[in-house]
């Protein structure tokens, strides 16, 4: 009897076929995942086993009609797709050989193990958007589902749940053979198996997974008969065994089968809540370095200590610093002082100071940490080139937010893009063959120094929904999987190919910047005028952010009889949150009463409160003024180093106008519009 077991990968063929081959009795020629082009001769005894993707449907028809028996195995897919991912190191050389990427993919499953509902299977690299490994199971599995339906009565489909579970009467009555569950393996065949299980997907989805895979499989699932049965295990459950140090065994076996130096991987470490495991931009420029041979390395970050300098491996590296005078704000003026002590401030040099620092001298590999702010990061974007050696790679970090909260403007706590993708989208249009972003660590833009055009205007913008809804048109956006693998020739040409080219992307004019206002703070000397030069001016954008400025007394400042605060130099309403003033040891003296604002000595101002949005003052004349009733004892002790905090967002024209027409608007009428609004 000639026998033919098809199945997708991951599905039992494996265990199927030696149980079917023992059932057979003799001595059957059994041929283990060869083609069907080296099949043409096969003798009366034999069984054999085709892996469904690595054939046409129409080829296995017709290679099938010269069996006597014919069995098509399925599997659920979503325990198809479980198993297909943790087996995936096994046949992808590109990440067999990536240290970072086992390495995290390793601490995942660890992870996963202890805490199964915390770490979704999106977390893990060959799952990472855009997901050739999801779109090729799905490919494959659609595939299996369609060839299932057209099987005519000659091929007899049998469940995976069916085989591992010993249900084999049905297939045993269609091979008129004593089929055995549990056949010895070849040992050499032995390490594809897992947990020889059914059901095992309930304890690796995540909610989120439910969310991602249902619409995909579930349409495959009713094809191959599954119920639409979504339910997760209400106490998941995951054993060492089955999980990493399953991929362990496959990541030293498989490494020493082609060669590659034995790789230790971590010990686990007690589950942390909310500790982030990922790949990043080090682990992108490190396989940058090992795989072109980049010998020299310039890191341009922001000051802020986040720099990864010690985790670069390059023969030859450079650190400098971009100042960020913008974001020396009250939230993070402490953090800044002491990365102050720690670094070499002849390292804190502007985009200008590092192009002449560095002129006649080129980099192998530079990596931009921009400020996040247009237009600023579009001027590094085409200045920095100009120090790569040709065909070498400008790193960007930031290229692809992947929420529209963290890419505003202004400094946000935590996790921060700003506009870095917007200036990053306009060199990509016109620099398509030239960038690429690979999608970990919030998108790292690659720029190849090939045949860049950056004399190009910088005054369009996107807006954030345009980019999401095109983001692998506007940033290139690939995955790391996608990028291990376009690297892996050491071929720099392969990682940058693009696709046909897309729709065209639109652009429109960036938005006129805020209109800009400025605040003073005066003090007087005894016997003395308030005059301009004992006084501190700051900027104010007019956007209504809220802004912390720090106005601090220089030397020779005191004695000081009064000071005086000007809100702004325009007309305009600002709300103003709260007023400090703090000595030189950062102690609290006196603090502003907002309630009490009526008894003090504010100067062309108006005072409206909007109810829920706050107490606004109105500046009625470009020069408002406020005399903080400072008590002797405080008004004694002023000089250098004290410093005044002032909290406060000026509100853009539109919003000024509307509130001061507002605030003079007769009462009934005032009320009416409030009515209405």
């Amino acid at each position: 009897m000639r026998c033919l077991i098809v199945g997708t990968a991951k599905t039992g063929t494996t265990a199927l076929l030696y149980a079917v081959a023992q059932a057979m009795g003799g001595q059957p020629v059994v041929h283990m995942e060869d083609r069907i082009g080296d099949l043409q001769v096969l003798p009366e005894h034999t069984a054999v086993k085709l892996i469904f993707e690595h054939e046409s449907g129409a080829a296995i028809a017709a290679f099938g009609a010269g069996f006597d028996k014919r069995i098509l195995l399925v599997r659920d897919p979503r325990d198809n797709l479980v198993s297909r991912l943790l087996y995936m190191v096994a046949d992808n050389p590109a990440m067999l050989g990536d240290p970072a990427c086992l390495r995290v993919f390793h601490k995942l499953l660890q992870r996963k193990q202890q805490m199964p509902g915390s770490v979704s299977l999106q977390q893990f690299p060959p799952m990472g958007k855009p997901s050739d490994f999801l779109a090729s199971s799905c490919a494959h599995i659609q595939a299996l589902a369609a060839f299932a339906a057209d099987a005519g009565p000659g091929w007899h489909i049998l469940r995976y749940e069916d085989l591992v579970a010993g249900r084999l009467d049905a297939l045993a009555a269609y091979l008129g053979l004593a089929v055995q569950a549990g056949a010895k393996v070849d040992p050499q065949y032995q390490r594809v198996a897992r947990t020889k299980g059914a059901g095992d997907w309930r304890h690796w989805f995540s909610g989120a997974d439910v969310v991602l895979l249902r619409p995909l499989l579930a349409p495959m699932m009713a094809a191959l008969g599954y119920a639409d049965d979504w339910q997760l295990a209400p106490e998941q459950h995951i054993t060492p065994e089955h999980s990493w140090l399953y991929f362990e065994r496959l990541v030293r076996e498989r490494r020493q089968h082609v060669g590659l130096a034995p790789l230790a991987l971590p010990a686990p470490e007690p589950y942390q809540s909310g500790a982030v495991v990922r790949l990043s931009k080090a682990d992108i420029i490190n396989r940058l370095i090992r795989q072109f041979g980049f010998k020299t390395f310039l890191e341009y970050n922001k000051f802020d200590g986040s720099s990864f300098y010690g985790d670069i491996v390059c023969d030859s590296k450079c650190i400098a610093y971009q100042p960020e005078n913008l974001h020396l704000d009250a939230a993070r003026a402490r953090h800044l002082l002491r990365v102050t002590a720690a670094v070499d401030l002849g390292q804190l040099l502007p985009l200008p100071a590092l192009l002449e620092r560095h002129a006649g001298q080129r980099f192998d590999i530079i990596f931009l940490d921009p400020t996040h702010e247009r237009p600023d990061v579009d001027l590094a974007l085409r200045a920095l080139p100009a120090l790569l050696n040709p065909g070498g790679v400008l790193v960007v970090h930031d290229c692809n937010p992947e929420r529209e909260e963290l890419t505003v403007v202004k400094r946000r706590p935590g996790a921060w893009v700003g506009e870095t993708y917007k200036a990053f989208a306009l060199l990509r249009q016109y620099n398509r063959a030239s960038t690429v972003t690979v999608s970990e660590d919030y998108g790292v833009g690659l720029v190849w120094n090939k045949d860049l055009l950056l004399d190009y205007p910088i005054g369009a913008d996107i807006t954030y929904a345009q980019f999401a809804a095109r983001r692998q048109a506007y940033n290139g956006l690939i995955s790391y999987q996608q990028f291990l693998e376009r690297s892996e020739r050491g071929d720099i040409a392969t990682l940058f190919a693009q696709p046909p080219a897309p729709a065209p992307l639109r652009f429109q004019p960036r938005p006129a910047p805020p209109a800009g206002l400025e605040c003073q703070l005066f003090w007087r000397k005894p016997g003395a005028d308030f005059a301009e030069a004992d006084a501190l001016t700051l900027p104010l954008p007019a956007d209504g952010s809220v802004q912390a400025l720090h106005f601090t007394l220089p030397p020779g400042a005191g004695p000081i009889e009064r000071l005086r605060f000007d809100m702004a130099d325009a007309v305009v309403a600002v709300r103003i949150e709260a007023i400090e003033l703090r000595n030189p040891a950062d102690a609290l003296m006196w603090t502003w009463d907002a309630a009490a604002h009526a008894g003090q000595d504010w100067r062309n101002v108006r005072f409206h409160d909007a109810g829920a949005e706050g107490l606004f003052q109105l500046a009625t004349s470009a020069d408002p003024q406020f005399y903080p009733a400072l008590p002797a004892t405080i008004l004694g002790q002023l000089g250098p180093g004290w410093q005044v905090l002032v909290v406060m967002a000026a509100q853009p024209p539109l919003v000024s106008s509307l509130l001061a027409a507002l605030a003079g608007a007769p009462p009934r009428q005032r009320d009416s519009s409030q009515a209405c609004a």
